[in-house]
């Protein structure tokens, strides 16, 4: 039977279904996913597939652990214990499974297959690679965020959704809200797929070294950055964007032209944490190069606006990172969980990290101990309290509300017009379909 014979049939199995091949060493390999993957997990089966034998890749790790669990199943002796698995999605997010699978001979081959069929359960908390937080004297990772909350089920669809398609990304938020982080998922995505990606750090560069990369980009003098490049197509991160120079703006824009103007094809996430739209009025940032970068705006809520998030990520990681410092089992009592989910959280993971490091260090026996100095309740929060960006935290709502206001005022900007090329739609780099079908769904008018 041919390989696409094999692929379309389990294309017909419902649910996630992986085939492994076990070699004369008796290690199982990947050799099929039915397209249920790229649904759940958001890889192609074929991206799937490669990963799986990619050495030191995520994939690789979590494909592994599955096959062991297997093996610890398939055993007479076993005691079971339950088939759960984990995976990470391409972008972000957290996957519990539970599986089934059976092992079978054809006559055709004299080694055995795998069949393993995967129920995903509630989607968990979720990390990024190589941007793990430690506590202080080591031992356990601790996830950035996670996505219980309503918000924060909502923006990682929108996430998922957006990160295959070719278009500019601008993350915006208060410090500490991820906005690195799953701009760098993103970035991550485009590595995945073989294009050319960059990331520059402003916040860590001197004005020389910001000059630096901007002309050593433009005049096409950057040293290859190892990955594997299998297309012209290139993505640059750029981090905390505000931070650009006029002059290197104008640069940016330039050098945006011409590649475009040649075919080559560019995209840029960029992250920040300060109004653009306040920097344009004051002259200190491009209109031309904002509407660039806005085609589409993820928006991080703050932490206080995410106790669903707060409660799941203390009790998921304290008896962890507990058990990893050898504290043995600690448990959160149920008063100073309230008192983190009544705190504002003004300084967002940044603050809560260092809170629940000291804590964690602080505390003996089997309770943790809270070490926080003080508590200011949201509900007492000074009326109109105004975020590291300037804007009032009681006016950020959902990502609806942001981009209703967004979309109200390039309309306002254009005098209420769509088409042509002073519209809102060839400002924002879209089609003036794709627009009113936008506007339509928020109820701007």
């Amino acid at each position: 039977m041919t390989n696409s014979f094999w692929r379309e049939v389990l294309d017909h199995i419902p649910g996630l279904v992986l085939l492994f091949r076990v070699d004369e060493n008796e290690d199982a390999h990947l050799i099929f996913a039915n397209s249920q993957i790229q649904t759940v997990l958001g890889y192609t089966p074929e991206e799937f597939v490669l990963a799986s034998e990619s050495s030191g890749s995520r994939v690789q790790t979590e494909v592994a652990e599955l096959v062991e669990k297997i093996a610890e199943l398939s055993h007479e002796d076993s005691e079971g214990g339950e088939p759960i698995c984990r995976f990470h999605s391409k972008r972000a997010a957290e996957y519990s499974f539970a599986f089934e699978f059976r092992i079978f001979s054809v006559k055709s081959s004299p080694l055995p297959f795998i069949a393993v069929s995967l129920e995903p359960e509630k989607r968990s908390g979720q990390t990024a690679p190589g941007t793990h937080e430690s506590t202080q004297n080591g031992g356990s990772d601790f996830p950035e965020f996670v996505n219980t909350s309503p918000l924060m089920e909502a923006l990682m669809n929108k996430v998922d959704t957006v990160t295959d398609q070719q278009i500019p990304l601008l993350f915006r938020g208060d410090r500490g809200t991820g906005k690195r982080t799953l701009a760098r998922q993103v970035l991550q995505a485009e590595q995945l797929a073989g294009n050319i990606t960059r990331e520059w750090d402003l916040t860590a560069m001197s004005a020389a070294g910001q000059n630096e990369a901007v002309e050593a980009l433009c005049t096409g003098a950057e040293p290859d950055n190892g990955s594997v490049i299998k297309s012209d197509r290139m993505c640059l991160l750029i981090i905390e964007i505000s931070r650009l120079t006029q002059a290197n703006q104008k640069k940016i824009l330039t050098w945006l032209r011409e590649r475009m103007g040649s075919g080559k094809p560019i995209r840029i996430l960029a992250t920040t944490r300060t109004l653009l739209e306040e920097q344009m009025k004051r002259g200190r940032f491009s209109m031309e190069l904002y509407y660039m970068l806005s085609f589409d705006t993820i928006l991080l809520p703050p932490l206080s606006q995410r106790k669903e998030d707060i409660r799941v990520l203390t009790e998921k990681w304290v008896p962890r990172a507990a058990r990893a410092l050898g504290l043995g089992s600690l448990e959160v009592p149920a008063a100073v969980m309230e008192r983190l989910l009544s705190h504002e959280w003004p300084g967002n993971f940044h603050e809560y990290f260092n809170v629940m490091r000291r804590s964690l260090l602080l505390s003996d026996g089997s309770v943790f101990r809270l070490a926080m100095e003080s508590v200011q309740p949201v509900e007492q929060k000074r009326e109109g309290a105004q975020s590291e960006s300037g804007v009032n935290m009681d006016e950020i709502i959902v990502f609806d509300e942001m981009n209703r206001r967004y979309l109200s005022h390039v309309l306002k900007k254009t005098g209420g017009k769509i088409y042509g090329s002073d519209g809102a739609a060839h400002l924002l780099g879209m089609k003036p379909t794709t627009l009113q079908s936008k506007l339509k769904k928020l109820g701007v008018r």
